[in-house]
């Protein structure tokens, strides 16, 4: 398939399951009750937990950084020379990713699974 309709997918896809999919699901991790329970969390970071509302099951933070990365991936892909720096770049920036989702928020791991995938080249 064409690079760039492989980008565009891709971006469409983060946007949409970070700040516009809902569900009545909810995947949490054991630490995660607690954390969105403290009085001195911002709003910012604050995500639903259990609630079997149909919501979304993303932060505010969660939702500014889907379209960072939107926009990672289209300089990344469509701007920017493939170099071995960008490579680089591009898996610290996705291994930060999956590490501070599978921390802050599941619902945002599992919702990324396709993505990691996909940038990992695991398939």
């Amino acid at each position: 398939m064409n690079k760039n309709i492989n980008t565009f997918i891709e971006m469409v896809y983060i946007i949409f399951m970070w700040n516009f999919f809902k569900t009545n699901y909810s995947f949490h991790n054991i630490w995660e009750a607690p954390l969105m329970n403290h009085k001195q969390m911002p709003q910012f970071f604050k995500h639903t937990i259990d609630t079997g509302i149909y919501e979304s099951k993303i932060c505010p933070l969660g939702n500014a950084a889907a379209f960072a990365l939107a926009g990672w991936i289209f300089f990344r892909d469509v701007i920017s020379k493939n170099s071995l720096r960008m490579k680089k770049l591009n898996l610290l920036i996705f291994s930060a990713v999956l590490i501070l989702s599978f921390i802050m928020n599941l619902n945002a791991f599992v919702y990324f699974i396709p993505v990691f995938i996909y940038e990992f080249k695991l398939i």
